[in-house]
């Protein structure tokens, strides 16, 4: 969808965010209106210029945004969907999601997925075609843990470097299915975010990371993962044990980590290590482009 292209719909205008409107929009996320925003590593303004980014305009004001841009192939997340309180919510969604899913499906996007964060954010998933297909679940662990996990032979760990970027990337792609992988931007945003980022290294090569962000008393495993060739190597294990040791060190009191409930390998390897639910779920829904 070019730009300039727009969408005139029930008296109003629907079309694609531009560098001009930025301010515009950051005024309006600010208001008192129904919001959701995605869990990632992005600001707003990093998705101006990128489609499907669209905002629903009456009289010149700002009614609604709907932001869906794909991160990877194949599938893309709802990151962002604001309508104002005076608009009926449901209506503003659907104007905003239907061509919002004909760009997706012009770029080869064939999933579309959403965290049900709020139960009227949920209602509409579920009114316009989406199904709940698993929940993420929130873990923590609470003072110090009794585990202790050796390192494998001809392994080592170490800090993550921006150098290693590169490599993180590519074992985040075969380790994720296209629904849970992170671009090397979103990536390379989590990094750079305060707390500890470490490798497991194999004669000299990348095969495993992890991304921790830390802030106060409260650390947060964000991100971990093994290149499938080295799975079963108890690397994991190993990562989050020396990452939990490094937050100890901080000052660090509580450590949270989120995975999906169906993740059974991600979820043995927290719980070994002490990690309880918090009994905190975030449902996942999905649907088809």
């Amino acid at each position: 969808m070019q730009h300039s292209q727009t969408y005139p719909s029930n008296n109003s205008i629907i079309k694609a965010v531009t560098n001009a409107e930025q301010q515009e929009i950051n005024r309006f996320l600010n208001r008192d209106i129904f919001l959701i925003r995605h869990l990632d590593w992005f600001i707003i303004s990093d998705w101006i210029g990128h489609q499907p980014f669209l905002v629903e305009k009456h009289n010149d004001h700002i009614q609604a945004v709907l932001l869906a841009v794909p991160e990877v192939r194949e599938a893309a997340w709802i990151r962002l969907f604001g309508v104002k309180q005076s608009i009926e919510i449901f209506d503003a969604w659907t104007r905003l999601l239907i061509p919002a899913m004909h760009v997706l499906e012009a770029s080869g996007i064939y999933q579309l997925a959403a965290l049900g964060l709020t139960e009227w954010f949920i209602q509409l998933l579920i009114q316009s075609g989406f199904e709940h297909g698993n929940d993420i679940t929130i873990l923590e662990l609470k003072g110090n843990s009794n585990e202790s996990t050796p390192l494998p032979a001809h392994f080592e760990i170490r800090t993550m470097v921006a150098e290693d970027l590169a490599d993180v990337f590519h074992i985040d792609q075969m380790a994720f299915t296209p629904l849970w992988q992170n671009s090397l931007a979103g990536l390379s945003n989590a990094f750079r975010q305060p707390g500890v980022s470490t490798v497991a290294v194999s004669h000299g090569k990348v095969v495993a990371y992890q991304i921790s962000t830390g802030i106060g008393i409260h650390g947060h495993l964000a991100r971990l993962a093994v290149h499938p060739d080295h799975q079963g190597q108890n690397l994991a294990s190993v990562l989050v044990l020396d990452v939990i040791n490094r937050f100890k060190r901080t000052g660090i009191e509580r450590i949270t980590v989120n995975t999906q409930t169906d993740n059974k390998p991600s979820l043995t390897v927290y719980q070994k290590f002490g990690f309880k639910s918090t009994g905190e779920f975030i449902p996942v829904f999905q649907r088809p482009v």
